[in-house]
């Protein structure tokens, strides 16, 4: 199912890259570029610039090793996952697009506050993060013209994989 998605994308790849740059963000950005110029070694004007130098590439390797740690988590459920699900996420559901959402949202919900209670160190908060958290949900992310049929089969397997990690993440023991 993934193949044939990719293979969509990138045949319509101009369907996806229809949005213009947000107002401002070339300035922001040169600005930005501008200030880390600035900073490289050798520009540092007293100490205090150059411990905030060193602080900030401490936060950008925490933030990195936290990403790392994020996405090899991810890649340890969906790659070790069984080719057939245990669970069947969607069975009563149907193919109507917003009800698969719904049930992921919910089911999502109750797991989530599984694995929250069952780690009140915080252990996982970041792993549940990077699953359950979504800037654009992925229903709004398909085409428009993409067949109902494949869409719905689409939700179903996303979001069955997202379920299926959290389950996962469920069951791991402290």
């Amino acid at each position: 199912m993934m193949d044939k998605l990719e293979q969509y994308i990138r045949k319509n790849a101009e369907a996806f890259n229809d949005q213009e740059i947000p107002e401002g963000h070339l300035m922001r950005f040169e600005e930005i570029l501008r200030s880390a110029q600035d900073d490289r070694p050798g520009n540092a004007q007293d100490e205090r610039a150059g411990n905030a130098q060193l602080w900030g590439r401490g936060v950008r390797r925490i933030i990195w090793a936290a990403a790392g740690i994020a996405a090899a988590l991810a890649a340890i459920i969906f790659i070790s996952r069984p080719a057939d699900r245990h669970e069947d996420w969607f069975a009563n559901v149907g193919d109507d697009q917003t009800e698969i959402c719904r049930a992921y949202y919910e089911k999502a919900g109750e797991l989530s506050y599984e694995i929250l209670a069952n780690n009140p160190d915080g252990s996982l908060d970041q792993s549940l993060s990077s699953l359950t958290e979504e800037s654009v949900p992925i229903i709004d992310q398909l085409p428009e013209d993409m067949d109902p049929a494949a869409r719905s089969a689409l939700l179903k397997e996303y979001y069955g994989d997202l379920l299926d990690g959290l389950k996962m993440m469920k069951n791991i023991k402290q």
